[in-house]
């Protein structure tokens, strides 16, 4: 049976939001933030039925089951006077779980849900209870300290900033969800974080960039970025690494983003800001934060702006950089449309094309989904929005770099790939000697882009404990090898 235990680290953190929340309540809470605090109970209750019933939604839908285990851990598993004071206090609600029914119906293996998310009780899947208590951070700077949120930096940085002429190629490594930092993947010698940075290591030709499409585990707390991302990189990558804001960071307030990933001298072409342009002479490259201003439950939906701002400086940006007539690619953390292409992914997709005068963007990729998946060009859902040069957007997921997934059943049909996909990730792990939940496990893997003056080639790749070099799975290149 799966046993719920918290790190030395976890532990501290507990300790630290106990004393936070009992200082805070009497001293600083007015009821107007206590009367927003039932929107997240609320959610949670609505997370916890859809695990309850198995019931995996569509990403549309208003509730998430991967927070659906959060009650039952708050209730019965934190210190017992932590959990009395968020009772108390904050009203949380109990949890309607069965827990030993849970356990029983996981089995050893854990489930897989249609986009290949990896529902057990283990490091970094869907039920790591480190989700779950970082919650409590979302919960302080959400409601309880919003005035804590670091303050967003409106910089248009444009990378290069004065260099003539304007390069022509340029070689760009894509890495989305990386941040997990080392942890034991059971008997494997190496987690996929280590695979996915020593696999752009062992590349031919090394990338002149690396992007990360953002998330830092579990809340992005300065620790966390300077533990899980930061001190990750190799020192030959230094000034050559941008990152984005994501969903988790933002649990934080963005802090540990702002003040310690954005402040490494690995990224100070970024100058501290959580949007900015990479031109070539014939493209630019437009990277936007899609967590800062999201409205939604746990940033899980993307927004680049909401009715509250006053200056839409991303928006007034990415139209800016269109104006340039280049070819453009966009990259955020939060994608463009559902994983299985059924759905357009609102308000983040309008606000782009919108921005782009009812334009696509040339290429756009996103992470936040634990996937790699290409999408065909002409999609339905998105097949009346064409390029400013009249051309279909190319789709693509990069979330694939760190976290355990499973093979997706969103994205095949007795076996074979759906129509709208042209690639996914779904080589098995095959692991020696696995544990019980890499079993459902697949590869991980990045992307690899290359700009030669008007031509981008595409070619994502994936990573394994059997081989330092890394594995091409699939290439935009003709007559490539395509898997």
């Amino acid at each position: 049976m799966n046993q719920i235990k918290f790190s030395q680290d976890q532990q501290e953190f507990l300790k630290e939001m106990e004393k936070k929340l009992s200082s805070h309540f009497d001293q600083n809470l007015s009821k107007d933030i206590i009367s927003k605090i039932p929107q997240f109970w609320e959610f949670l209750i609505g997370c916890e039925k859809s695990l309850n019933d198995r019931h995996f939604p569509l990403e549309k839908d208003r509730y998430d089951k991967e927070y659906g285990f959060a009650l039952y851990l708050l209730n019965h598993e934190i210190p017992s006077s932590l959990t009395n004071l968020l009772k108390r206090m904050y009203k949380m609600p109990d949890s309607s779980i069965d827990f030993d029914k849970l356990i029983k119906d996981i089995e050893d293996e854990g489930w897989l849900s249609g986009d290949g998310s990896l529902y057990a009780i283990s490091k970094y899947a869907a039920l790591d209870p480190g989700w779950f208590i970082s919650l409590l951070d979302y919960l302080w700077y959400k409601y309880l300290d919003p005035k804590g949120v670091h303050d967003f930096k409106e910089a248009n940085i444009i990378i290069p900033a004065h260099s003539e002429p304007l390069p022509t190629n340029i070689s760009i490594a894509v890495i989305g969800d990386w941040g997990t930092g080392v942890w034991e993947d059971g008997n494997e010698k190496y987690c996929p974080a280590q695979l996915v940075i020593d696999g752009l290591k062992n590349l031919e030709k090394q990338p002149d960039i690396i992007i990360h499409l953002g998330d830092v585990y579990y809340a992005g707390t300065e620790n966390e970025e300077l533990k899980n991302f930061v001190n990750m990189l190799p020192d030959e990558y230094k000034n050559k690494v941008f990152t984005l804001n994501s969903n988790h960071e933002m649990y934080n307030g963005a802090n540990g983003y702002f003040n310690e990933a954005l402040s490494s001298s690995f990224l100070t072409q970024q100058s501290e800001t959580s949007y900015f342009a990479i031109e070539t002479n014939d493209w630019i490259i437009v990277a936007l934060d899609s967590a800062y201003y999201d409205e939604s439950n746990l940033y899980l939906k993307g927004a680049l702006t909401n009715s509250k701002v006053q200056n839409n400086s991303q928006i007034k940006f990415l139209t800016e950089m269109a104006n340039k007539q280049k070819q453009l690619i966009l990259m955020t953390h939060h994608n463009g449309i559902t994983y299985d292409a059924s759905e357009l992914n609102n308000p983040l997709w309008d606000q782009v094309i919108g921005a782009l005068g009812g334009a696509a963007p040339d290429v756009w990729y996103w992470g936040h989904i634990h996937n790699g998946i290409v999408y065909k060009e002409d999609l339905d859902i998105t097949n009346s929005y064409k390029t400013i040069g009249g051309n279909p957007s190319k789709l693509r997921c990069c979330g694939h770099a760190a976290i355990p997934f499973g093979n997706a059943s969103g994205l095949n049909v007795d076996g074979k790939v759906i129509d709208d996909v042209l690639y996914y990730a779904h080589t098995p792990m095959n692991a020696p000697n696995p544990d019980p939940t890499q079993k459902l496990r697949v590869l991980n893997g990045f992307a690899i882009l290359e700009i030669n003056n008007k031509e981008l080639f595409e070619t994502f790749y994936e990573v394994s404990n059997t081989s330092r070099t890394p594995i091409k799975k699939w290439s935009s290149v003709p007559d490539a090898v395509n898997i």
